[in-house]
């Protein structure tokens, strides 16, 4: 249980003190902790973004890292806070689907939920469960906690499924499931699947094939590459393909054959 490092996954932002305030709460009770930050910058209540991010980065932690993911849509409901540990790592966030793509990844081995008040700053704030629940907890479990002591093992958490792409022949399925900061349409097609001369249909438009790097097109033309988490994604060079075709995650794509047929 105990662990060295702490990694923190939110929405909040950094204009806000919301993430400082916590960090300091997990280091008052866990003071040799090292803290890593994956992002804030989640788009606001954006659960599917921080799937994505958290099942795409966690592989790259230390092992024992513990994952503090806040997303909290629905903070001062009646919906839970859990626990889940997989071989290598631990994660303490609301139940509401956010870390269940990590399962792509590593199987959960075990799920608490998180019910020990004793751990919990005095006064709980309706709006705030980052700082009065979560943090506090992810310092004691830093710290050496017994898993026991977190709350009882559950199977009913909620989860989520990563969208597999559908294959028909040489043909496939997918569709956008992150956004980045750059605009860039990323996919559920993992490389290896595709290959380099496939032509791809999204948002009525032809993507010929595809490129080594963003540099291999002219300024403001679009392609398709394998990006750096191993997923296909469509970008354009020195432009948003989000905003350039009014890309939304969900957005359906599909091969249409190779530029050979």
């Amino acid at each position: 249980m105990k662990t060295k490092f702490v990694a923190f996954l939110s929405d909040f932002g950094t204009a806000d003190p919301f993430v400082s305030v916590m960090k300091g709460i997990v280091l008052s009770r866990a003071p040799k902790s090292t803290i890593l930050d994956i992002t804030h910058e989640i788009p606001a209540q954006d659960i599917n973004m921080a799937n994505f991010y958290l099942m795409a980065s966690m592989n790259y932690m230390p092992h024992g890292t513990l994952f503090v993911c806040v997303v909290d849509p629905t903070v001062g409901t009646d919906r839970k806070i859990i626990w889940a540990k997989t071989k290598h790592y631990q994660f303490i966030a609301p139940d509401n689907t956010m870390i269940s793509w990590a399962e792509q990844n590593e199987p959960f081995e075990e799920v608490r939920y998180v019910e020990n008040k004793k751990l919990f700053l005095k006064n709980v704030s309706a709006t705030f469960h980052g700082r009065d629940i979560i943090a506090p907890v992810a310092g004691e479990i830093a710290n050496g906690l017994p898993e026991e002591e977190i709350g009882p093992v559950t199977t009913e958490y909620r989860q989520k499924t990563f969208p597999i792409p559908e294959h028909s022949g040489n043909r496939i399925k997918g569709e956008i499931i992150a956004i980045d900061h750059f605009g860039n349409a990323i996919t559920n097609i993992r490389s290896g699947i595709y290959r380099e001369n496939t032509v791809f249909s999204i948002a009525d438009r032809l993507i010929h094939g595809t490129k080594s790097t963003y540099a291999s097109v002219n300024s403001g033309e679009a392609l398709a590459l394998t990006g750096s988490f191993g997923f296909l994604e469509f970008a354009v060079r020195n432009g948003s393909f989000a905003k350039t075709y009014d890309i939304k995650v969900g957005t359906k794509l599909e091969s249409l054959g190779t530029l050979d047929d």
